[in-house]
């Protein structure tokens, strides 16, 4: 990932928190590493554990920003979730996975932030 991605991301990742935080999501962990990859963001919200994926665009050439969430991405966010979920004994709690989509202007700033609250159907594992 080029600098300005990463910085791309960072901007989205900090509005997204603020975003969630205001909508009564109660921040758990961010950044959390497993041997699959990273949850941007892990929280509760009412009785779901929710799995959080930020997507942040500065330009609108690729689309909009969830857009960038694959089926090969939306797999290893599943991987991400039940690795969390089997550390912390959590398997038979409620869960879910949200899609936080973010916009930026052209000097950086929040444009638009928009969540796809269980973005990902279907969860086979």
């Amino acid at each position: 990932m080029g600098r300005e991605n990463q910085v791309v991301g960072k901007i989205g990742e900090k509005a997204a928190i603020g975003f969630l935080k205001k909508k009564g999501y109660r921040i758990m962990h961010t950044n959390f590493r497993t041997i699959f990859g990273e949850l941007d963001a892990i929280a509760k919200f009412g009785k779901h554990i929710v799995f959080i994926e930020v997507k942040t665009r500065a330009t609108d050439s690729l689309g909009p920003p969830y857009l960038a969430v694959t089926g090969l991405k939306q797999r290893r966010i599943i991987k991400n979730a039940l690795v969390f979920l089997k550390m912390k004994r959590l398997l038979d709690c409620d869960w879910r996975i949200d899609v936080v989509s973010v916009k930026l202007d052209s000097r950086y700033k929040p444009e638009s932030i928009d969540i796809i609250e269980s973005a990902v159907e279907n969860v086979s594992y």
